[in-house]
């Protein structure tokens, strides 16, 4: 480790590396199949339940395919809209590519759905029906209808995340139903943080983004104490709840604190931001040591 630290530019590479690997994490839209399958698996793991492979991959593939396809039609316009953003811009650029790339994991997706137990695939159809029809009032020209677009994605995404546990959980879904609940706040809270974010609306001293995260923290507080000794799986996933709540309060505020020293006041948010936005969704690592003992 001495010798390579002692070659110029050796260092210098790891450490560009480094930086780089959450950067394409996000450009690659791999961010949201990582939160969804850690998530997915921690709920089956809190009411100790195993999940079927074929299941999360089904999961880890398919929000990968509906990211690319979101952000692909966003940029179909060759990048004239304003409220475009680095992700969009790296998916024109890379259109192709993802092209053939989504069709290799289409079909890779065919086959795991074959392969998953069916009453997981009867629910992720009905999932997969509600997301195409986000997809058309979204993204046709010809649909004008105003919706709370966070608050849909952010329930449709802890919906399907919770699919792999619901469909063989039986008798510990009253836990599962309450712990979806709470996901679900959580991913609207971080879809509204992204939002008020690249939407450069930070100036006010109290963003409503703030409130949304302190809300989350107290309710992930309740089903904590609720919790207690008796459910440690809830405990658990309800300890991680809190923490990205907290995180994404902490970014909060830290955005409002720098729009607040900044002269311009329509300063866009940076990519830096959209990532950290996304990894605060990734606590559930905290339990993996103990879940693995």
């Amino acid at each position: 480790m001495a010798v390579a630290a002692s070659i110029p530019g050796v260092g210098e590479r790891r450490r560009s590396l480094v930086a780089a690997f959450p950067v394409y994490w996000h450009l690659l839209s791999f961010d949201a199949p990582t939160v969804a399958v850690l998530w997915a698996w921690s709920f089956a793991r809190a009411v100790r339940v195993a999940a079927a492979p074929a299941s999360l991959a089904v999961l880890g593939i398919g929000t990968w395919l509906l990211y690319i396809a979101d952000r692909l039609l966003d940029g179909r316009d060759g990048g004239t809209r304003n409220d475009l953003r680095e992700r969009h811009f790296f998916h024109a650029r890379h259109r192709r590519a993802l092209l053939v790339a989504g069709c290799a994991a289409a079909i890779s997706l065919a086959v795991f759905i074959f392969f998953m137990p069916p009453a997981a695939r009867r629910e992720d159809t009905v999932i997969f029906a509600v997301a195409m029809v986000y997809f058309a009032v979204v993204h046709l020209p010809s649909v004008r209808l105003r919706f709370p677009r966070e608050l849909v994605v952010g329930l449709v995404f802890a919906l399907a995340c919770i699919v792999p546990a619901w469909s063989q959980s039986g008798p510990a879904r009253a836990d599962l139903a309450v712990l979806a609940l709470l996901f679900a706040a959580l991913c609207w809270l971080n879809c509204a943080a992204i939002h008020v974010w690249e939407k450069s609306e930070t100036g006010r001293r109290w963003s409503p983004v703030s409130t949304l995260a302190l809300c989350v923290a107290a309710a992930a507080a309740a089903l904590m104490a609720l919790a207690g000794g008796q459910h440690a799986g809830v405990l658990g996933l309800a300890t991680a709840a809190l923490a990205s709540a907290l995180l994404l309060f902490a970014l909060d505020r830290d955005s409002s604190r720098e729009a607040h020293r900044s002269a311009e006041r329509a300063a866009p948010s940076s990519l830096a931001q959209r990532i950290l936005a996304d990894a605060a969704l990734l606590t559930p690592l905290l339990l993996l040591i103990r879940w693995r003992g």
